[in-house]
């Protein structure tokens, strides 16, 4: 901040020394000294500004503080130094209000990594402790977390619990209970007892130092509005400096033309759209909530359907096994345990990882198969203990030519009716039982479907699960049936996103980010969940939760809509400014001066206005 003072100031004096020479010294020296030293002072105080119109120039690219440029050079022209003086103060003026909102857009995206600590604790062979560097910190360093220190790179926890403050990524400072094995960020402060935990990954490429990177690329880019802006201040300017001509041939009166062009020259227009946006995204970077792409903003306002998958977006995911029902009495409940979680080991699913855990908790000792097949959407065909296994859903065993017999499948239908989901087993082509796994609702969800149906949009479940499942969570959500597809592979997913858009309608989709990413890449937006702990960067979705709260989700949406909202107002309010001060000044109402400040109360106008955009309302971010 004093940098910006003092730069404002600096240039600030070349013009206030024009002003003080005329006041105290006029007549000292020629009218030609005098408009070449005032053409070298108001250069220099607008250099920043002379640089980029150069650099525009090479590029062959518009660069509206040309027009500025070009209307001090004028003044100078006409003997009006004093008029130009004034006026540059007051470039120089909206110049420095301008730079403390840009200030604090950079100070914003500096609070998501200013918390990581610069040193950590790191624990070596001997047992000893020792105080680094993060920087010098590897993979598998065993990290020591002190209470009421911060991690210092991302970890997996080895005590058994702990308890977490992760306000660092996710916005909301309340320490969370987590247990052994659980992915700890970098800057989580530990706010319980002494841990330790398992280095997971280098400094520079932590949860937050991700956060940070793609933020930052984010904003650089630009969104459909905000090419349209540019467009249009094109267009403005040509129109300007026409009408500015018939101006000055209709009435002969110079300084009317020039007011007419200081007042509607578009200058302000070239910082609405990407501060706007860059506040935007590092607002939500700062709540845990990763946008990857600045045209999300805008296509998220576009959107009339959100789908969203089941497991581990709208239900917690972490089901449990529930039940394990043996019907081929050559094995025990253990044993066809024991078969399933030894194929199901390395899966990602959710549902599998569900079946190891019970297994390894029943502490059963599994195999390691042999000839697997994946079959997407379907389930899993592999050689496990000698034995053919088949391992997924009934239709996937049914086309496997295996058939479950009526009274396994009445249990199936009734416990389907209570969110449980069948997975069914064969072994060397028999029919061999099934075990269920059930996950509970997300507290957060119902809330968030209501909002979302509330604001109006088409709300659909599209799940691979079985249809009675996915109705059961339908209505305990309030949402219908028909509004349910189940049963659905993965390309089956992208078919229906794919025919909503086909008429022309905008999707976001919900998933988990890893199962889920070809259905994620084919919706316009794709929103992930359930991504803790992987590379954010290659993550199929263009929005990452990194807090998994449902309600994140209506909340992006809406702060969306207040970015564009607010771009809108600045488009709207700096035009009739411009038009008003330009009327005012070609009918010779106002000075030329009083026509320079008329423009920057436009632009202050603006900025105070897209400021707020910085203001964190606890109820629209999902923080009580």
């Amino acid at each position: 901040m004093t940098k910006i003072i003092l730069n404002a100031l600096a240039r600030a004096a070349f013009p206030a020394a024009i002003l003080i020479y005329l006041n105290l010294y006029s007549g000292l020296v020629s009218p030609f000294v005098l408009a070449a030293i005032g053409f070298v002072f108001l250069t220099l105080a607008l250099l920043p500004t002379a640089i980029g119109v150069v650099k525009s120039l090479a590029r062959r690219s518009f660069d509206v503080g040309a027009s500025m440029l070009l209307t001090i050079y004028l003044l100078i022209y006409l003997n009006s130094l004093s008029i130009a003086a004034i006026f540059t103060l007051i470039i120089i003026a909206g110049d420095f209000f301008k730079d403390i909102i840009l200030y604090k857009v950079r100070e914003s995206l500096d609070k998501i990594t200013v918390y990581l600590p610069h040193t950590g604790l790191i624990k070596g062979a001997d047992g000893l402790v020792k105080e680094v560097d993060i920087e010098s910190i590897k993979v598998g360093d065993i990290v020591v977390v002190k209470p009421g220190q911060r991690a210092p790179v991302d970890g997996t926890l080895l005590a058994q619990e702990a308890t977490l403050d992760e306000s660092v990524i996710t916005g909301e400072s309340k320490p969370m209970p987590v247990e052994k094995d659980a992915e700890v960020p970098a800057g989580a402060i530990n706010a319980g007892d002494y841990f330790e935990m398992t280095a997971k990954r280098i400094s520079a490429n932590s949860t937050i130092a991700q956060i940070r990177k793609i933020a930052e690329e984010a904003e650089k880019q630009k969104t459909p509005i905000a090419r349209f802006i540019d467009q249009y201040a094109k267009y403005t300017s040509l129109a300007t400096a026409v009408l500015v001509v018939v101006l000055y041939a209709y009435t002969g009166d110079v300084f009317r033309a020039l007011g007419l062009w200081i007042a509607m020259v578009p200058i302000v227009f070239a910082i609405i759209g990407p501060i706007s946006v860059s506040i935007g995204i590092n607002t939500a970077a700062r709540l845990g909530i990763l946008v990857k792409n600045s045209e999300v903003i805008e296509d998220l306002t576009k959107i009339k359907h959100l789908v969203f998958d089941k497991t581990g977006t709208l239900t917690v995911g972490q089901p449990k096994v529930r039940d394990i029902i043996v019907v081929d009495q050559k094995y025990s409940a253990d044993a066809l345990l024991a078969l399933v979680a030894g194929l199901e080991k390395k899966s990602e699913h959710e549902i599998g990882k569900a079946i190891v855990e019970e297994a390894e908790n029943r502490h059963l000792s599994l195999s390691a198969p042999s000839d697997v097949h994946v079959i997407k959407g379907g389930g899993l065909d592999a050689v496990n203990d000698g034995r053919r296994v088949l391992v997924g859903s009934r239709n996937f065993l049914t086309d496997s030519g295996v058939s479950a017999p009526a009274d396994f499948l009445d249990q199936v239908a009734e416990r389907e009716q209570r969110g449980e989901t069948p997975v069914f087993v064969a072994v060397d082509g028999i029919f061999a039982g099934g075990i269920f796994v059930a996950d509970a609702l997300r507290p957060e969800t119902p809330k968030a479907i209501r909002e979302l149906k509330k604001q109006g949009y088409d709300l659909r479940i599209l799940t691979g699960d079985e249809r009675p499942v996915a109705n059961f969570i339908a209505s305990t959500l309030g949402l219908d049936n028909s509004n349910v597809e189940a049963s659905l592979s993965p390309q089956g997913k992208i078919d229906k996103i794919e025919a909503i858009e086909k008429n022309g309608e905008h999707v976001a989709m919900v998933g988990d980010g890893i199962n889920d990413a070809p259905a994620l890449s084919a919706a316009t937006v794709g929103i992930a969940m359930g991504v803790r702990g992987t590379d954010l960067a290659t993550n199929a979705a263009n929005i990452v939760l990194v807090q998994e709260n449902f309600l994140k989700i209506p909340s992006i949406i809406n702060h969306s809509k207040r970015i564009i909202s607010v771009i809108k107002q600045d488009l709207v309010s700096a035009t009739a400014i411009h038009v008003l001060a330009g009327g005012l000044s070609a009918f010779g109402v106002i000075t030329l001066v009083q026509t320079a400040l008329f423009h920057e109360a436009s632009s202050i106008i603006v900025l105070l206005n897209t400021a707020r955009l910085f203001r964190i309302k606890k109820e629209d971010w999902s923080l009580n």
